[in-house]
């Protein structure tokens, strides 16, 4: 129906005197608006799917949601309690994660075992998503999770991803969603954790450098420490903040290339400016890639944050 159209105003600006090189750009135009129909109809059919197949609950959990100011994004906010949790009056360590869209269910029965094994104490894990279609989760955390700009990056798009957004999320969760669990939920204020993967782990290494104070446990996966031709790489050499007792685990996989190289690096340099109260761990394993690296990363990387 919009081709027809399209052609039959071609038709009727060619007859009033119409060039060809605005007829070529009105054509480019139009081509354009169909591709961006598309993707809105692809995205509807997406979240009609998801509406309709997500009725698997984990159980002993709460979903709530906050509109950042700083974003102007509406976070779909998942809440793991400890099995005890309303039978007590307990305070808990919360572990953040990031990426809760696709890992919250995985990451929800890792800590469950773990705990049950006492291998961890009893912690509340808290989850940020965004409760939307594959395609726009993964622009979404593109834009939060990353420290700068890069108009030229493409991600399997034909346009790039939006980026740059870091600070904007480290301010969303500074001041709106730690108040927002410290409120309503019982935890120990000065035990904040946080999980990342990928552009989790890039992000999670960001706020390590310029705001280390907001956790005091980092797990960071096969972090992307190439972004930006290796950023952080460079800020690390300088690092010279003051830290609480601060626990920091860095994994990834050997079938991962660069990334571990720059992991190794990376982890080098903070051990040679022997930061004081920093408890570092950096481990590639064998024979994982950038995907299976979750289930034996996360389980060391939790094992190591909360020994005794």
């Amino acid at each position: 129906m919009i081709g027809k159209t399209f052609f039959s105003i071609m038709l009727l600006l060619s007859s009033c005197g119409v060039s060809k090189s605005d007829f070529d750009i009105l054509k480019k135009e139009n081509g354009f608006l169909k591709q961006e129909l598309a993707d809105l109809q692809a995205k509807n059919e997406a979240l009609a799917y998801l509406t309709n197949h997500s009725k698997v609950v984990i159980s002993n959990s709460d979903v709530k949601e906050i509109l950042s100011k700083y974003t102007g994004q509406k976070y779909k906010i998942k809440v793991k309690f400890p099995r005890d949790y309303a039978q007590t009056d307990s305070k808990y360590p919360v572990l953040y994660i990031l990426d809760a869209e696709t890992n919250f269910g995985g990451v929800s029965y890792i800590v469950q075992r773990l705990i049950k094994d006492k291998l961890i104490p009893p912690i509340l894990l808290v989850g940020v998503a965004y409760g939307t279609d594959y395609r726009s989760f993964y622009k979404l955390r593109s834009r939060d999770l990353t420290p700068t700009e890069d108009t030229k990056l493409r991600m399997g798009g034909a346009k790039p991803d939006p980026t740059g957004g870091a600070e904007h999320f480290i301010s969303f969760m500074n001041d709106e969603l730690f108040p927002f669990i410290e409120d309503n939920y019982r935890i120990k204020k000065g035990e904040r954790a946080i999980y990342g993967h990928s552009y989790g782990g890039l992000f999670g290494s960001y706020v390590f450098l310029k705001q280390p104070h907001l956790f005091n446990k980092y797990l960071l996966l096969s972090p992307s420490l190439w972004y930006d031709k290796n950023l952080l790489l460079d800020e690390v050499k300088t690092f010279d903040n003051q830290l609480v007792p601060t626990n920091l685990y860095m994994a990834s996989g050997e079938l991962e290339g660069r990334i571990d190289d720059l992991q190794i690096k990376f982890m080098n340099s903070l051990k040679e400016r022997n930061s004081k109260n920093l408890n570092l761990k950096s481990e590639v394993m064998e024979d994982e890639t950038h995907r299976t690296i979750f289930g034996a990363g996360f389980t060391n990387g939790l094992r190591f944050l909360y020994a005794k």
